[in-house]
């Protein structure tokens, strides 16, 4: 459950879509689906579906190498449930979406063609309920939803399609916390557009608000939480150098959330959503977000002390999670211990506490815990996850091997299962497998260099097998060929 430390440095990122904008702002009266645009062919003229999908995937492959993207399967899974609940009331149901984490202290997201978006760690720290971060989530859904990256794209003769992947490139190297790279890159690919950009993009800004907001009404959270959290993010970046880019490009910050304010007071209202899972999830992040176990450890004991939280038990997970980090395995496994006997059916906690134990060396008792686990919940990946990597580091890597077969079927785009069932291969002597779900690794992390080399070493022990030859041959073009546009003009 633990990640990689970060600094604390605001670094600028962009909504792409914010950077791209083009179209003037739009009002309608809260119903789903009013008075958007018509797209037409013309956008379509400029990027096919197919090619929007493929900068988005193009993309992600980018940001896995150089961005420090949170790959903790229970944190992961919160957000992409979170995230697809949102969509499935919108306009987009059913279409490929795909939420992530990055671990850097900006309190920002952004949003890609395709449907990928990224969400800060410092962004979900800030916020304090689900619904203001289901808010910042409807916002980036809808400059998905309404194709404002295209838009642009189709208005603008100027802007090519390679410069679209340059500036994708570009918001990957801003995230990295080397804002340079990445401004010079955004910067000379956007200068096509430059003109236009602030016009258009307070249009598209307006646009992703109220859709939004219709989002979060129909998925049963209350539509003042949008303006609520602006208002959050805006006092707490507002004397920063660089603040988000959906609250940058709109000098008038003020006058916006008052009038979101007044907008949202139009739906109707729901009852208040149940916080539990966020701030399970908020305990999370901060423990995988900080360099320092020991301020940790002291920052949960002061709050659980003094009453200084919002819900105890997410603190007491938090505190039973940072305890683990800083190697205090009996106290950890005391507080998780107390926590599951208090909510026995709750699987996250169960699967800490069988982490914990594996981190005290208590091997025995937290397999069985995960086969208890994989039992009551045969589909989670998270479960799966954790119980193959146990299984790996205890000698089990036939058990391992064939449950990663069932985790990648359900997600087949993980590089970190593909990395897993390559050890996994390796363990039991399958080496052609083992080397070609390694080239899968490094090809999902952007590597292709790395991943043709792979398999070109599958091919030597694929022997005289034509379909085994035919597939590592086949693979290995289709790579060639993904590397040639990667690094096309």
């Amino acid at each position: 459950m633990m990640g990689r430390s970060w600094t604390r440095t605001l670094v600028l990122t962009a909504t792409l879509a914010a950077m791209l904008g083009n179209a003037q702002a739009a009002t309608g009266n809260p119903t789903l689906g009013t008075n958007l645009p018509s797209l037409g062919n013309e956008a379509y003229a400029v990027v096919t579906p197919q090619q929007e999908k493929q900068l988005g995937a193009d993309f992600m492959r980018r940001a896995r190498h150089e961005m420090n993207i949170v790959h903790d399967p229970e944190l992961n899974q919160y957000l992409e449930n979170l995230g697809q609940k949102l969509v499935a009331h919108t306009s987009a149901a059913g279409q490929h979406f795909h939420f992530f984490i990055i671990n850097t202290p900006t309190i920002n997201s952004f949003s890609v063609p395709g449907g990928y978006i990224g969400v800060y760690a410092g962004l979900i720290l800030t916020a304090r309920s689900e619904s203001e971060l289901a808010a910042v989530l409807s916002h980036e859904i809808a400059h998905v939803t309404q194709h404002h990256v295209i838009r642009e794209i189709a208005q603008s003769k100027r802007f090519s399609l390679p410069a679209m992947a340059a500036m994708l490139a570009g918001l990957v190297l801003a995230g990295t916390g080397s804002p340079e790279g990445g401004i010079a890159t955004i910067a000379l690919s956007n200068a096509a557009v430059a003109q236009t950009q602030l016009h258009y993009s307070r249009g598209f800004e307006a646009e992703a608000d109220r859709i939004g907001m219709q989002t979060l009404n129909a998925t049963g959270y209350n539509a003042t939480a949008m303006p609520r959290f602006f208002k959050l993010m805006w006092n707490a970046t507002r004397f920063e150098p660089n603040i988000p880019a959906f609250l940058s490009d709109h000098p008038t910050t003020a006058y916006r959330i008052a009038y979101l304010t007044n907008e949202a007071e139009k739906f109707p209202h729901h009852p208040p959503a149940n916080n539990t899972a966020f701030f399970d999830a908020q305990a999370e992040v901060r423990v995988i977000s900080s360099n320092d176990p020991d301020d940790l450890v002291v920052y949960f004991r002061k709050n659980l002390a003094s009453g200084h939280y919002l819900q105890r038990d997410a603190e007491q997970y938090g505190y039973a999670l940072a305890l683990a980090r800083d190697q205090q395995f009996a106290p950890a496994l005391r507080q998780i211990n107390d926590l599951v006997a208090r909510h026995p059916h709750y699987r996250l906690f169960r699967l800490a506490q069988a982490e914990i134990e594996m981190s005290a060396g208590e091997y025995a008792t937290a397999l069985g815990r995960y086969a208890a686990l994989l039992r009551s919940a045969p589909d989670d990946v998270a479960v799966m996850q954790r119980y193959a990597a146990a299984l790996l580091e205890t000698g089990h890597a036939r058990q391992a091997h064939t449950l990663l077969r069932t985790a990648l079927r359900a997600d087949p785009d993980s590089a970190t299962l593909h990395k897993m069932r390559a050890v996994a291969a390796g363990d039991t002597g399958r080496l052609l497998e083992s080397h070609r779900e390694l080239a899968e690794y490094y090809y999902l992390n952007g590597d292709t260099a790395a991943a043709i080399e792979q398999l070109t070493i599958a091919r030597r022990y694929a022997g005289n097998n034509y379909y085994y030859v035919s597939s590592v041959d086949a693979r290995i073009r289709q790579i060639k060929e993904q590397a040639a546009l990667d690094t096309a003009p």
